[in-house]
């Protein structure tokens, strides 16, 4: 991972950055489809809490999450859990085509997801945190951001 992504997740106060997964771009992830996919069983690190893998075992289940890239943008995407082959996969959707543009990936480009966690204040009267489920995603191959 880039030194100043890194730094940035730090200045977020992002914790428990692992690495979920490191694939080349196949044509699946940059057709008009708009979405990301990742194989859960070719993940490194499982990255979701009890509740997140029961919101998203159920058939309509999706959840918020953000994505850094290596201009420092967070941007917004769904998470949603299928099936490709029968094997059941992660996909990003929605925003994916955008973030795909901003950051030029190409069809090839051997990308690292990462995933960390960042502490929110859900009741500031009773003092109730949550912890949103946050990625961060860099280029091995090649970077060009808009």
């Amino acid at each position: 991972m880039p030194t100043e992504m890194r730094k940035q997740i730090e200045d977020m106060h992002g914790y428990n950055l692992q690495l979920v997964i490191h694939k080349r771009l196949i044509e699946a992830d940059m057709n008009e489809k708009g979405r990301l996919f990742f194989r859960i069983k070719k993940m490194f690190f499982d990255f979701l809490t009890p509740n997140e893998k029961e919101l998203l075992n159920d058939a309509n289940g999706v959840m918020e999450v953000k994505i850094v890239d290596e201009a420092q943008r967070v941007s917004p995407m769904f998470l949603t859990k299928g099936k490709i082959k029968e094997q059941d996969v992660y996909f990003f959707t929605t925003h994916w085509n955008s973030f795909v543009d901003k950051n030029c990936l190409k069809l090839g480009h051997l990308i690292q997801l990462w995933s960390f966690r960042r502490v929110r204040l859900v009741d500031i009267d009773n003092e109730i945190f949550t912890s949103d489920l946050y990625f961060a995603l860099n280029t091995v191959d090649g970077r060009c951001i808009l």
